[in-house]
C-alpha cells in the first residue's frame, strides 16, 4: 500500500503543505498518483476558514472510504475536530504540525490514529521543485485572534523561521531553475526571527538570487505594514508590486468587533501611500459581508473604502460562523438574505472600480510571466504581469517564459495583449 493521492482545500499555505507532504512520503518510498482512483491512500488536506470547504472534505472522506481507500485527513480540520473525524471513517487524522510522522503512521498496524501535535514543524529544506514557481513558508501560526478566524486554533501561535534557513531554501530553489517564489505566512509583515524583520528578509532574498525574477508574498496585516517594507518593494526590480491588504470591513465599529487592530482612516492612509509609491502596482483585498451586528450604515462604510481605494481585485465572503470562534457566539447574527444582497452589491462595486483601474494599462508595454494556455482559446496564453494582474497574450508560449507585450484591450476584467518583436526575455 504505497500509492498515494493528495486532495488539497484552502489557501496557498495548504498547497505548500501538500507539496511538502508529497516530498516526505516520496523520500520514504511512497509513489504519488495523479488520480485518486489509482491510489491506495487518499490524503485530504483540509481547510476550515469556510464552512463549505469543511463540508466538502467530509463528503470526500466518506466517498473514498466507501471505495475501499485508506483515507487520511490532514490540516486545519484535522487539528480542529481530531477524534470526531473518526466517526466519518477516517483511518488517520494528522494535524498541521505533525506531517513528518506521516510515513510511520500510514505503515503502522495500529488504527485508527489521531496525531495533532503542537510541536515539530514540518519544514523540509532543499525540497524537490515542480515547475517554475514555488511557495516558501516564512512563518507558521498567527497571534492576531480575529474574532471570526480559526487559524490561531488550528495552526497555533506565530513562529517565524530563521532568516538564514529561508535564504538557504530560496537559494536552492534559485539553483533549480525556479523563476518566481511566493513567501507565505498568516501575517508575513509581522515576521521577526529575533534579529531580522520582514523588510530585512526581503532585501536579503533579493540580494541572494540570480535566476529568480519575481518575489511575491501574502498575506500582510494592515496594522503591521511599515513604510520600511514599502520602500524596499518600491526600490526593487524583483519584489513584485502586488499588495494583498485584507480590509474585512470598512466600519470602525465592525473592525473593533473583529479585533482587527486598525480603523478605516488608518487603512485608507496606508492604501493611498501604496498608490502614491507604486501607481501601477495592484492592491487586492479580502472583505466579509454580514458580520454579526453589521448595519446598512456599516456596510456603506465598506463600500466607501472600495470606492476610494479602487481595489484591483477582491475575495468577497459572506460571513459564516466558525466553530469555537468568539464571533460564532455573538447574538446579533445577520440573516442570509441580507448577507447575499450585500454581497451582490459589493461584487458590482468592486468590479466597477477594478475595471476602471485596468484601463490605465491600455497601450502600456509590460512583462508577462506565462502560466499556461488560455482556458478559452488554446491559441492564446495566460500569464501575469509583475503586479499580479492576469493577461491573455496572443500566441502560444510555455509556462515559465517571460514575454514582452503591449496591452491592447480588456475582456471582462482580463487584460488582452499582443507580444512585441523579440517577445521572449
Amino acid at each position: 500500500m504505497r500509492r498515494f493521492y493528495i486532495k488539497t482545500f484552502g489557501c496557498q499555505m495548504n498547497e505548500l503543505d501538500s507539496e511538502i507532504i508529497r516530498n516526505i512520503l516520496e523520500d520514504e518510498g511512497f509513489v504519488y498518483s495523479e488520480s485518486p482512483e489509482d491510489a491506495d491512500i487518499v490524503l485530504i488536506n483540509t481547510c476550515t476558514v469556510r464552512e463549505k470547504a469543511a463540508r466538502k472534505a467530509k463528503h470526500l472522506l466518506r466517498y473514498y472510504k466507501n471505495r475501499g481507500k485508506f483515507v487520511g485527513v490532514l490540516g486545519c480540520l484535522a487539528q480542529q475536530e481530531k477524534e470526531n473525524l473518526l466517526n466519518y471513517g477516517a483511518d488517520l487524522v494528522v494535524g498541521t504540525r505533525a506531517y513528518n510522522e506521516l510515513p510511520e503512521l500510514i505503515l503502522s498496524t495500529e488504527a485508527p490514529k489521531v496525531v495533532c501535535s503542537d510541536i515539530g514543524l514540518h519544514y523540509r529544506k532543499n525540497r524537490r521543485v515542480n515547475g517554475y514557481s514555488a511557495y516558501v513558508s516564512i512563518q507558521y501560526g498567527c497571534d492576531n485572534f480575529c474574532t471570526f478566524c480559526v487559524v490561531p486554533y488550528t495552526r497555533g501561535r506565530e513562529i517565524s523561521r530563521p532568516a538564514h534557513e529561508i535564504v538557504e531554501e530560496v537559494m536552492h530553489l534559485d539553483s533549480q531553475g525556479v523563476v518566481e517564489i511566493t513567501l507565505l505566512g498568516q501575517n508575513v509583515n509581522s515576521y521577526f526571527d529575533g534579529r531580522y524583520d520582514f523588510a530585512d528578509l526581503l532585501k536579503m532574498l533579493e540580494d541572494s538570487v540570480r535566476n529568480i525574477r519575481r518575489i511575491r508574498f501574502t498575506s500582510p496585516n494592515p496594522r503591521d505594514f511599515s513604510y520600511k517594507v514599502l520602500k524596499v518593494i518600491a526600490e526593487s526590480d524583483i519584489i513584485t508590486d502586488w499588495i494583498h491588504l485584507p480590509l474585512q470591513a470598512g466600519s470602525d465599529r465592525i473592525l473593533r468587533k473583529m479585533n482587527r487592530g486598525y480603523n478605516k482612516s488608518e487603512y485608507l492612509e496606508q492604501a493611498m501611500l501604496i498608490r502614491d509609491m507604486m501607481p501601477y502596482g495592484s492592491i487586492t483585498t479580502d472583505i466579509i459581508v454580514g458580520f454579526p451586528g453589521e448595519t446598512d450604515e456599516d456596510f456603506e462604510e465598506t463600500l466607501d473604502v472600495v470606492r476610494k481605494v479602487k481595489f484591483d481585485g477582491a475575495y468577497m465572503f459572506v460571513y459564516s460562523p466558525r466553530p469555537n470562534t468568539p464571533a460564532a457566539f455573538y447574538k446579533d447574527q445577520i440573516d442570509e438574505d441580507t448577507k447575499i444582497r450585500r454581497q451582490r452589491i459589493l461584487i458590482d462595486e468592486v468590479n466597477r472600480n477594478s475595471l476602471e483601474r485596468r484601463k490605465i494599462f491600455i497601450g502600456k508595454e509590460e512583462e508577462v510571466l506565462i502560466d499556461g494556455p488560455s482556458r478559452k482559446n488554446l491559441k492564446e496564453s495566460s500569464g501575469k504581469m509583475r503586479n499580479g494582474l492576469t493577461v491573455v497574450v496572443e500566441g502560444t508560449f510555455k509556462p515559465g517564459e517571460f514575454v514582452k507585450v503591449v496591452i491592447t484591450d480588456i475582456s471582462g476584467l482580463t487584460l488582452k495583449a499582443k507580444p512585441l518583436i523579440g517577445a521572449l526575455v
